[in-house]
């Protein structure tokens, strides 16, 4: 897991298009705290296929979220871990 959790970091980081924070949380919403967008959420798709050398289909994750809220840097963690298993 701490590996996908510092490739999502570093996706996070490249396809952010506002200040971060110094310290990226498990529990920072993309959109409430990190300050994505839909734009910048397709960014961190390709980030993330370019950093994982394969497709990344971000659509099911964001459908299981209950809300925009729950779009955590944890659940895209745990949904990697998952569809990778």
């Amino acid at each position: 897991m701490k590996e996908v959790v510092e490739l999502v970091h570093r996706a996070i980081r490249a396809a952010a298009q506002n200040e971060l924070p110094d310290r990226i949380q498990s529990h920072h919403s993309f959109l409430e705290d990190l300050g994505f967008d839909s734009l910048s959420l397709s960014v961190l798709t390709l980030e993330l296929e370019a950093l994982l050398g394969r497709p990344v289909l971000l659509n099911r994750w964001v459908e299981r979220a209950s809300s925009p809220s729950k779009l955590t840097v944890e659940s895209l963690c745990e949904y990697l871990e998952g569809v990778a298993a």
